[in-house]
């Protein structure tokens, strides 16, 4: 592979969004740490598997969109295959190749989880693929959103708590659901600048079904309920002193937001994406500070 075509593969891993895929695993680790001592080498491996999976689903929503001509008047990052920098055959077997690295890692959480993980896992690495590509595809269904929470959010949070400790408790899922709500802020951007663009290609988004200012509203809103259900876990005002700077830094994207036009969304995507690292560095310092 020459250091051109290198590029073009990294490029297609869209490596700006990736921080969603960090977050939540660090925050689990960091709520494990409350019961037990860390087990460094799984919850490296987890970090892996989440960020190899998300890898995936963006190699995959490439070749999706850039065979059924989604992309073509593309307002967004550039894409590969659409712009035929890597052809449909190449995303193709890179797809598999990277599937099977990626189903392989995650078979080696087996040896702490156990067996009970693997269909969970099977589950995880085809609603990957499923999201941009397959008969049903989530995100073209406007069940973008859904996916998000639960597999940018739920999953890897109790998985990786999971394998730390041993079980899973009604915490664990609510700080999920917080992570996965702060992450969908991410899809939110991308759905909200390609919306005349899904429209016309019949292409369902929360955006193109319950409109522009409803979903600019649920983007606003996302980090409050976030930081609310966080509050519910650790019922102690003090904790909403830590959150100020990342309720800060959410006004600060949610003003550029609400102004952006077309490409403008562009620049969103990273700073959405690091919306999620701020969020979970938050929840580490607080544990930090509770554990002192």
């Amino acid at each position: 592979m020459s250091k051109v075509s290198f590029k073009y593969w990294i490029k297609a891993a869209r490596p700006k969004t990736l921080l969603v895929s960090i977050a939540p695993v660090v925050m689990s680790v960091a709520f494990a740490s409350i019961y037990l001592k860390i087990n460094w080498l799984p919850a490296a491996i987890c970090l892996i598997f989440a960020v190899m999976s998300q890898v995936l689903s963006n190699f995959a929503n490439d070749y999706a969109d850039g065979i059924k001509g989604a992309d073509d008047q593309r307002l967004g990052p550039q894409r590969m295959v659409a712009s035929g920098l890597i052809s449909p055959q190449k995303m193709l077997r890179g797809i598999i190749v990277w599937g099977i690295l990626t189903f392989m890692l995650g078979c080696t959480l087996l040896y702490w989880g156990g067996w009970i993980l693997l269909p969970f896992g099977i589950v995880i690495l085809l609603s990957a693929f499923a999201y941009s590509a397959g008969p049903f595809p989530l995100s073209r269904h406007a069940l973008g959103d859904v996916a998000v929470v639960l597999f940018y959010g739920i999953a890897p949070v109790i998985f990786t708590f999971f394998i730390q400790t041993g079980f899973v408790n009604w915490q664990i899922l609510v700080i999920g659901i917080a992570i996965g709500l702060v992450a969908n802020n991410l899809l939110i951007v991308n759905n909200y600048r390609d919306a005349e663009q899904d429209e016309a290609n019949g292409k369902k988004t929360t955006v193109t079904v319950f409109g522009k200012r409803f979903m600019r509203n649920v983007f606003y809103l996302n980090p409050i309920i976030a930081i609310a259900l966080i509050y519910l876990i650790f019922k102690n005002l003090m904790i909403l002193a830590y959150f100020i700077p990342f309720l800060a830094y959410s006004i600060l994207i949610s003003a550029r937001f609400s102004k952006a036009k077309g490409m403008e969304f562009n620049k969103l995507i990273g700073l959405s994406s690091m919306e999620s690292i701020i969020f979970a560095i938050t929840i580490i310092i607080e544990i930090l500070c509770l554990k002192i």
